[in-house]
């Protein structure tokens, strides 16, 4: 009898898990759709996309494309899922950027030979970790104006990684789409993330890549 009622516990909490990963997935998608029909993007659901992808909103924004969508990494206990909005530059800028909250993994990272820069305001320098292909370029890029939203986003709960690689600038978390808190910090994201790629490409243009 006790067998029993360990494996009928037992199968209780796969079925239970499974059905709230359902719930979840239907929550997501029917927040994505939601936010696709605000911004005049197109909902994709899983299926449509690539390996690795899950749902996606994607379409132009202000004259850029745009893109949110979630992907996981890793698997079982160790399995993590993420979401990421996105907006491509205009041509194919060499300059790469990537801007971290500052915290015990950035340290291990210096640690581990990690090269910094600073753009010389101590403020903005003590909450974010950034590495560059350009110093100069980037520098250039993150203005004042610009630097004051980043440190706005970051207080108001972007506590993720900004971007910008290979002609896209991008901003991607842990967490999921099912959250609608979620939603709308991504959604919040997109004019900073706008004025990053106009920022990144009037730089280039200006300053060589070094």
């Amino acid at each position: 009898m006790e067998k029993l009622i360990g494996v009928l516990f037992m199968v209780g909490l796969v079925v239970g898990a499974v059905v709230w990963a359902v719930r979840r997935e239907i929550k997501a998608a029917r927040n994505l759709t939601a936010l696709a029909s605000r911004l005049g993007l197109r909902f994709r659901p899983s299926k449509e996309n690539e390996k690795g992808v899950g749902n996606t909103v994607e379409g132009d924004f202000q004259g850029r494309p745009a893109r949110f969508w979630t992907y996981a990494t890793g698997s079982g206990k160790s399995r993590t899922e993420w979401v990421a909005v996105s907006m491509r530059l205009s041509g194919d800028p060499r300059l790469t950027v990537q801007l971290k909250p500052q915290g015990f993994g950035t340290k291990l990272a210096e640690i581990f030979g990690a090269k910094e820069i600073e753009v010389g305001e101590t403020r903005f320098d003590g909450e974010w970790f950034i590495r560059t292909n350009a110093p100069a370029t980037c520098r250039a890029a993150l203005l004042p104006e610009l630097r004051e939203r980043l440190m706005t986003a970051r207080q108001t709960g972007a506590r993720g990684v900004f971007s910008l690689e290979k002609g896209v600038a991008g901003y991607t978390e842990m967490g999921s789409f099912a959250r609608e808190a979620t939603v709308a910090r991504l959604e919040s994201l997109l004019p900073l993330l706008r004025d990053f790629a106009e920022a990144a490409e009037t730089s280039e243009t200006a300053l060589p890549v070094v």
